[in-house]
């Protein structure tokens, strides 16, 4: 992309975002799945190939259309809120026992279709979120120098839920804390989307950044540490 910079201090900022992505889309794996299970084998390896393949392209221009909405800080606060709404929903919803329902059948095609539905619906929260990690309030207007970032995460993101589905499920059963710490995450990023979005209310800027790192990393590491829950 035009006027993208790299550093390697980028690398932290993509491996959270690749951490976040697989958590916000650990659902739509699940629905995936279901999905294709009626098919045979090899359209179901056709199918999350066509759909993949098409996601990189749908994804791309939620990116850019995220990237300059991110510019107006009302919808930075909007993002933000979101996000914190969707970690909230989360523990909300855990209280209760989801119902498990019956997979309907598709044809080959249709099941693509509903693929890429499934795909955009889920993007929107795995974008806002990362536009919230490479977004601050000295980011100039127009294409963020940090997009790349995204789009790579996204990607790196994409395929890892296409193919590694069912490692994650194992990594989270191993980790029981992962998912928690995972929607904690997520709302933190909400709340420092929210932050920057209503920085021109606040008289004195302040640098959240190592803060912000800070606590992130704190979480990630809780997330992998052990359950101590005696048997």
């Amino acid at each position: 992309m035009l006027d993208q910079t790299f550093s390697p201090a980028d690398l932290p900022r993509l491996f959270t975002l690749v951490f976040v992505e697989l958590s916000l889309s650990a659902d739509n794996a699940i629905v995936i799945s279901l999905l294709t299970h009626s098919l045979t084998p090899r359209l179901r390896k056709k199918a999350l190939i066509i759909g993949s393949l098409s996601a990189f392209f749908f994804r791309g221009l939620a990116i850019l259309g995220v990237n300059f909405l991110l510019n107006y800080l009302w919808m930075q606060a909007l993002g933000g809120i979101y996000l914190i709404y969707l970690a909230i929903h989360h523990f909300h919803a855990k209280r209760r026992s989801p119902d498990t329902k019956n997979a309907q059948s598709f044809s080959f095609w249709k099941t693509v279709l509903v693929i890429e539905m499934f795909d955009l619906a889920f993007a929107i929260d795995s974008i806002l979120a990362a536009m919230a990690l490479i977004t601050s309030t000295q980011t100039p207007r127009g294409l963020n120098p940090k997009l790349w970032i995204v789009y790579f995460g996204g990607m790196i993101g994409l395929l890892s839920i296409r193919y590694a589905a069912g490692w994650f499920s194992e990594l989270i059963d191993k980790f029981p804390k992962l998912e928690t710490s995972a929607f904690l995450l997520i709302g933190w990023i909400g709340l420092k989307l929210l932050y920057e979005g209503g920085a021109i209310f606040w008289p004195v800027e302040i640098n959240d950044e190592p803060l912000f790192w800070s606590v992130a990393a704190i979480l990630l590491l809780l997330g992998f540490s052990r359950n101590l829950k005696k048997t």
